[in-house]
């Protein structure tokens, strides 16, 4: 379990980061404070990594679920851009690696096969 101080560390920089580009016009700061607390929640259950990783998770789950905020938005009926970047961040990368998971598994000759008949 990483030390207190690599958690606090993190969320301070989080935080900051997510004030100052706040500042930015072209951001919308409810979608990035959404994703980034989405993302904290992410690297905080992972509790078996090192803290370098951790962090990486952060970003990682961050990024995509400020990018996925809109389409959360549009596809369901949330209407706020926090709640998607939250729901983005949360969602997606589970959602990946059970894909990538599943990519893993198939057998393209299977496929080959059922397309032709076989």
């Amino acid at each position: 379990m990483a030390e207190p101080t690599s958690s606090a560390a993190a969320a301070v920089t989080a935080t900051a980061g997510v004030g100052l580009a706040a500042l930015l016009p072209w951001i919308d700061a409810n979608a990035l404070m959404g994703a980034v607390l989405g993302a904290s929640l992410v690297a905080y259950s992972k509790s078996d990594i090192s803290p370098l990783k951790r962090f990486g998770a952060l970003a990682f789950s961050a990024a995509l679920g400020y990018l996925m905020s809109g389409d959360v938005v549009h596809l369901s009926p949330v209407q706020e851009s926090g709640t998607g970047g939250f729901i983005g961040s949360i969602v997606i990368v589970p959602l990946a690696l059970k894909v990538l998971d599943h990519i893993e598994q198939i057998d393209v000759s299977d496929i080959v096969n059922k397309w032709r008949g076989r």
